[in-house]
C-alpha cells in the first residue's frame, strides 16, 4: 500500500507503508517544528517552511535518482531512508543552532566537550557537522531498526566514504541540494533556484568507475543549477539582515546552553530531544528575564549597525583571522563593542 502527499514542489510524494511509519514517527514529526533557515521569515515572510517538508522531498529526488541509475553498487533501501532522515538531527533554526555550537566550543568547552561526548564523538567537527552527529545518536538510540540506516550515514558523513552512494545525498549535484534549491525559492518568492529538475534527472547516468555523470546535452541545465546556487547564496542565503538575526539567535542559544537554561540533557536525551524545536527556544528567550534583549532584538527586528574598523583595528582583525587563531577573533569581536557586530 502507498500513500500520496501533496507537496508544491515535486506535485506529489510517493510514501510505502515502510517509509510511512518512519514519517509517522515522532522524531521525524519534530521536524514539523524546526524552520528550514532559521529566522529568514523575519527578512522573507513566506520563508516558513520546515525540515519536514524538506526531507520528504529529499526522499522524492532520491528516489528519482535511484531509479533512473539502476545501478548495482547502491543499496535502494537503505538509501530511500538515508535520503529521508538526512536532517533528523537538525536542532532549533536549523544551521543557526550549528552557529551556537561553534560558539559555545568557544565559550564553554568543557560543556561543549561534555555534549559531544554524550553523543558519542571523540574528536569534534574533525569531518562531519553537528547535526550530522547527532542524526546518527538519533538513529541509534532513539528510534528502532534503523541502525542499518545509521552505519549508512555514519559512513558517508563521517568517514566520507560511499562512493556513488556519497554522491546521492552528499555532493555538488544530490538530492538535498536540488530539493531545497528550488523549495527555498518557491518560499522566498524569488525565481533564482527554479532549476529545470526533471531535465537534470533525466541526463544522469553512471560511468565506467561507478560514478554518476551528466549526459552533454545538458551542460545547459547544470549550469543554470549552478548558476541557480550562485544566486541563492547571494542574495537569499547570505543576506545582510538575515545574518545577523541568525548571528544574535546563535549568541544567545550558546549563552543558555552555558548558564543550564538549556540543559546538557536537551540535547542529548531521546526525551529531551524530541521536544527541543524552535518554540522550545523562542519560550526560554521570552519567559528568561536575562535573554529577553536577544528576543526584543529579533522580534523588534532591531538592527546593530555595522563596525567600521580602520587602521590598527583593522590590521589587528585581519591577523586573527587564521583559522587557528579563531578563539582570538571571538574575543575580539565580543571586547569591540560587547555584543556580536
Amino acid at each position: 500500500m502507498r500513500k500520496r502527499i501533496r507537496d508544491p514542489i515535486h506535485g506529489y510524494v510517493e510514501l510505502d507503508d515502510e517509509i510511512l511509519k518512519i514519517v509517522d514517527n515522532e522524531f521525524f514529526q519534530r521536524l514539523r517544528y524546526i524552520k528550514q533557515n532559521g529566522l529568514a521569515y523575519l527578512v522573507f515572510p513566506s520563508a516558513n517552511h520546515t525540515r519536514f517538508e524538506h526531507s520528504l522531498g529529499t526522499f522524492h529526488i532520491a528516489s528519482m535518482m535511484i531509479n533512473n541509475l539502476e545501478s548495482k553498487d547502491i543499496d535502494v533501501d537503505i538509501m530511500k531512508k538515508v535520503a529521508l532522515l538526512h536532517d533528523i538531527g537538525h536542532l532549533p533554526f536549523s544551521h543557526t543552532f550549528e552557529d551556537a555550537m561553534k560558539i559555545l566550543f568557544y565559550m564553554d568547552n568543557s560543556k561543549y566537550m561534555e555534549i559531544m561526548s554524550k553523543i558519542g564523538v571523540k574528536t569534534p567537527y574533525e569531518t562531519a557537522k553537528f547535526h550530522e552527529y547527532l542524526g546518527i545518536f538519533i538513529l541509534k538510540n532513539c528510534m528502532e531498526g534503523l541502525e542499518d540506516v545509521a552505519n549508512k550515514m555514519e559512513e558517508i558523513y563521517v568517514k566520507k566514504k560511499g562512493g556513488i552512494e556519497k554522491s546521492l545525498i552528499s555532493s555538488t549535484f544530490d538530492a538535498d541540494r536540488l530539493d531545497y534549491l528550488h523549495r527555498d525559492s518557491y518560499y522566498f518568492g524569488v525565481r533564482y533556484g527554479l532549476i529545470p529538475l526533471d531535465r537534470i534527472l533525466t541526463v544522469m547516468r553512471i560511468n565506467s568507475s561507478g560514478k554518476y555523470v551528466f549526459d552533454s546535452k545538458g551542460r545547459d541545465d547544470l549550469e543554470h543549477f549552478l548558476i541557480a546556487r550562485y544566486h541563492m547564496y547571494s542574495a537569499v542565503y547570505s543576506h545582510p539582515v538575515k545574518g545577523l538575526m541568525d548571528m544574535v539567535m546563535a549568541f544567545a542559544i550558546a549563552k543558555m546552553i552555558k548558564d543550564n537554561v538549556i540543559s546538557v540533557e536537551d540535547l542529548t536525551s531521546c526525551e529531551k530531544i524530541v521536544n527541543f524545536t524552535d518554540d522550545f527556544i523562542l519560550m526560554k528567550l521570552k519567559e528568561n528575564q536575562s535573554y529577553r534583549q536577544f528576543y526584543e532584538t529579533i522580534y523588534k527586528r532591531i538592527k546593530y549597525k555595522k563596525k567600521i574598523l580602520e587602521d590598527q583595528d583593522a590590521d589587528n582583525f585581519i591577523s586573527k583571522y587564521p583559522k587557528e587563531k579563531e578563539k582570538e577573533l571571538y574575543d575580539f569581536i565580543i571586547r569591540s563593542d560587547g555584543r556580536l557586530v
